[in-house]
């Protein structure tokens, strides 16, 4: 018996008052009402959870990635409310059915009024287990909400720290770029690669072939550019020697590009510290040899480009670290 015939048993059952006593017919009545007014009360109720849903939805959509799970839920939960509606649906034209036809309803007996109204206090039950679910679904996107709501100011955090760090780096390299003017287009280049400045020398300003010797002219570029660093106690700075792929014959300890780039690189860090201009603290030496070229080593003007020294300059990230570990 489907669910439009058994409503409509119950509206029989109602209006058959001489076949069931007063007492019965009273207590069937009774129970339609609240079993409609307890429809009602959850139609309202699924429309204001249909439209929280939506509003979870929007924010959910606009999440990371990583929210993948979260929007299959409530993809799921759609589907759930959806299906929910169609059962609203199916029992409002069972409640319609039930007036057209009452008259057809009196020759039912109390019997299949009474299966009915079990058969509608099940369908009650099970609304009221549904809506226990949606509630839990509910709060639990709430959560979720809440979660993606934090990381996306832990986002902007960072990305506000990334853009002050970027800012700090264009007014080291504006620092550095005035204070070496002077020796702009002399060997001397200053940009910006990979979020770091990069001051590179070429070993014409600052060394004679095969020495390890800072010449008086790249002396006093280094000296200018101590001054600037100084200033910027938070800059780290790496001094790296590069070489071109010529074979560097030496004696003692220097024998090999490798030992003449190491040698160069602290030269240019012993300059830097002196007379208390860069902390030792902030500096690195490193040797490259040639095996970190700018251009080809077949020409005179490639090799001239790789026999270098590259001043790396890197703001204090520490606390844009503490923000990437922190929970």
């Amino acid at each position: 018996m489907n669910k439009n015939k058994f409503v409509a048993i119950v509206f029989g059952a109602l209006l058959l008052s001489s076949c069931v006593s007063s007492k019965v017919h009273n207590e069937l009545l009774g129970k339609y009402s609240a079993v409609s007014e307890e429809n009602n009360r959850l139609l309202l109720e699924n429309q204001d959870y249909m439209l929280r849903n939506e509003e979870m939805d929007a924010k959910i959509n606009r999440a990371a990635s990583k929210m993948s799970e979260l929007v299959a839920d409530t993809a799921r939960l759609f589907n759930e409310l959806s299906r929910l509606q169609r059962n609203y649906d199916d029992l409002n034209k069972s409640y319609e059915f039930l007036l057209e036809n009452n008259n057809t309803l009196l020759a039912n007996n109390a019997r299949e009024s009474k299966a009915l109204l079990e058969q509608l206090e099940e369908v009650q039950q099970s609304l009221t287990e549904k809506e226990a679910a949606l509630k839990k679904e509910r709060e639990t996107l709430t959560e979720l909400t809440t979660a993606l709501q934090a990381r996306e100011a832990k986002v902007k955090e960072l990305e506000g720290l990334i853009a002050r760090k970027d800012s700090i780096n264009e007014a080291v390299k504006n620092s550095v770029s005035n204070a070496l003017l002077g020796f702009t287009g002399k060997g001397l280049t200053v940009e910006t690669k990979n979020g770091l400045v990069y001051v590179s020398m070429e070993n014409s300003l600052l060394f004679k072939s095969g020495s390890w010797s800072v010449e008086a002219r790249g002396k006093e570029a280094l000296e200018q550019l101590a001054q600037v660093l100084s200033e910027n106690p938070d800059i780290r700075i790496s001094v790296e020697g590069h070489t071109d792929s010529d074979a560097f014959r030496g004696s003692g300890q220097v024998r090999d590009n490798w030992d003449l780039s190491v040698m160069r690189a602290t030269s240019v860090v012993k300059i830097l510290t002196d007379n208390k201009g860069v902390d030792p603290l902030r500096v690195t030496a490193a040797g490259r040899g040639e095996f970190l070229p700018l251009a080809p080593n077949d020409t005179a003007d490639g090799k001239a480009k790789n026999r270098r020294i590259e001043i790396i300059l890197t703001p204090n990230l520490s606390e844009l670290f503490e923000l990437v570990g922190s929970k």
